[in-house]
């Protein structure tokens, strides 16, 4: 439930951080600074961001302890969640601040239709650039070389040069995440072991070269950035553009906010820092065209700005949960199925995975076929200590194995004993009942209906347990007899929607 509130909470807040750069209240009127109130209001303004902003950093911190201990979710999921109501109280108080601000601000605008804020006159262009000697590629026109410094001119320009490699490599990334989507989805759906198995490696594959995409396009980027922002910070340096130097702050500290959150939020790692800092950077170039009378720049960095807002960057991570594939078999009687030229198999033993089977018998030596009484299917396997061992049977659930049991005492066979694997480790629990005297069961916190997809992974990951829901918030799925099989449930749940909210639970029997 926690983990449900949470991401509501945050993408409420999302809203939030995105516009953190814009005061509500706007730049201000200095010819208000004698009304009392107007003063007042804008100092509550500016206490209620700081407020906001310091908030923003502990949730930041305390996310980042949450992803390193998910043991302790409740104890950091209350902290965060205390906060983030705090936050939203303070933010819905800033917007009340700013209305009023505005409202005052509107009224004496009304009244003094001729007044030009002042930064709208430091904004006055720089210089102008006659037309014909323009470059419609910002760093190409002769101003940057003769204001910049001979080598942080070159790196501007080699800069400028890498720009469609960057491009190139971001391209290559979305469509990396493209097929790793649609791998997954065949992955998830396949119904036979060797396709599965195919498609786990193809995706692994594809999932590594995303790995040196990312890599790539961090390191690419890196240096793009970087030069391109110093470049620009040096000229507005050079030209005492003080106020506008501020603006570029503040815009970068809201980069930067995005940028954290985008990692909270569990996103594909690179294409978020890329695209959230390349709009920042167009935004800024077209500031600088702007300021220098570059109008050919600056229409073409409007045109990379339209483009920008196209492109959705905010994917989430494509987590693959690895299936595995038991051969289940009900007991059944069939004459002939075994002869002394096909004899009965070696009992297989999954590295992964929960299977139930029918132990008829331990022996020290090789059995006669005529005494399994046509049962099958069969399976035998050599102990340790040199014995043989007969099973009957495979079985998803404890359920069908005991159904299993009962059928196979009826048929005449003495002590059929009920036997589980689970992930490799053998359990006789005939013998050792006490070994399942615990069961468990997946808890899934949500308010609205489970999707289809949800609800297909729960019958994949479940095969005959019930899925139902407990009050207006939660679901269950169970019960089961092993805590590693409600975990692989759990895993397959939250592979299915990540943004679900999903825990094992155990409960007594």
């Amino acid at each position: 439930m926690w983990h449900k509130l949470l991401i509501g909470l945050f993408l409420t807040f999302s809203v939030v951080i995105v516009r953190g750069a814009s005061d509500p209240a706007g730049p201000g009127i200095p010819a208000l600074q004698s009304n009392s109130e107007y003063v007042a209001l804008r100092d509550q303004d500016s206490r209620l961001q700081v407020r906001i902003d310091e908030m923003q950093t502990r949730i930041a911190g305390l996310r980042a302890m949450l992803r390193e201990n998910p043991a302790a979710q409740e104890t950091y999921g209350a902290q965060i969640l205390s906060l983030e109501s705090e936050m939203l109280s303070a933010q819905g108080l800033r917007t009340q601040v700013a209305a009023r601000i505005n409202a005052i601000e509107q009224a004496w605008l009304t009244e003094h239709p001729d007044y030009v804020p002042a930064a709208e006159t430091e904004k006055s262009l720089i210089t102008q650039t006659p037309e014909s000697q323009q470059s419609r590629n910002l760093v190409f026109n002769g101003y940057f070389r003769e204001n910049l410094p001979a080598r942080d001119y070159e790196a501007l320009l080699r800069a400028q040069r890498m720009e469609a490699e960057v491009a190139g490599c971001a391209g290559r990334l979305l469509e990396n995440y493209r097929q790793q989507t649609l791998l997954k989805q065949q992955y998830d759906t396949v119904r036979t072991e060797q396709a599965a198995v195919d498609l786990f490696g193809r995706y692994r594959t594809v999932a590594n070269l995303g790995r040196v995409l990312r890599d790539s396009l961090t390191a690419v980027w890196g240096y793009v950035y970087d030069n391109k922002s110093y470049a620009y910070d040096y000229i507005l340096d050079k030209l005492n553009c003080r106020d506008q130097q501020a603006r570029q702050q503040k815009a970068l500290d809201d980069v930067r906010r995005q940028m954290s959150a985008a990692q909270a939020e569990g996103l594909v790692d690179a294409l978020p820092d890329y695209y959230i800092q390349k709009c920042y950077l167009t935004d800024y170039e077209r500031e600088i065209a702007r300021m220098l009378g570059l109008g050919l720049a600056s229409d073409s960095l409007k045109q990379v700005a339209v483009r920008l807002q196209t492109i959705d960057f905010r994917l989430p991570k494509p987590e693959i949960t690895e299936r595995y594939f038991l051969d289940y078999e009900p007991v059944q009687f069939v004459a002939g199925r075994y002869t002394y030229k096909k004899p009965i198999p070696d009992c297989p033993v999954y590295e992964h995975g929960v299977i139930y089977r029918i132990l008829l018998g331990e022996y020290k030596y090789k059995q006669n076929i005529s005494i399994f009484r046509n049962a099958s299917p069969l399976y035998v396997l050599k102990t340790d200590a040199g014995r043989y061992c007969y099973f009957a049977g495979g079985f998803a659930t404890k359920a069908e194995a005991v159904d299993a049991q009962e059928l196979l005492r009826a048929k005449g066979f003495r002590r059929p004993e009920l036997v589980v694997w689970y992930d490799g480790e053998y359990t006789n629990l005939t013998r050792t009942p006490e070994a399942e005297m615990a069961a468990f069961r997946v808890e899934i916190s949500s308010e609205q209906n489970l999707s289809d997809t949800v609800k297909q992974a729960i019958a994949q990951a479940a095969p005959g347990c019930d899925l139902s829901r407990v009050g207006a918030d939660l679901f269950v799925v169970g019960q089961f007899d092993n805590k590693a099989v409600a975990d692989q449930a759990a895993a397959a749940i939250r592979a299915a929607d990540p943004q679900l909210s999903v825990k094992v639970t155990e409960i007594a029997k």
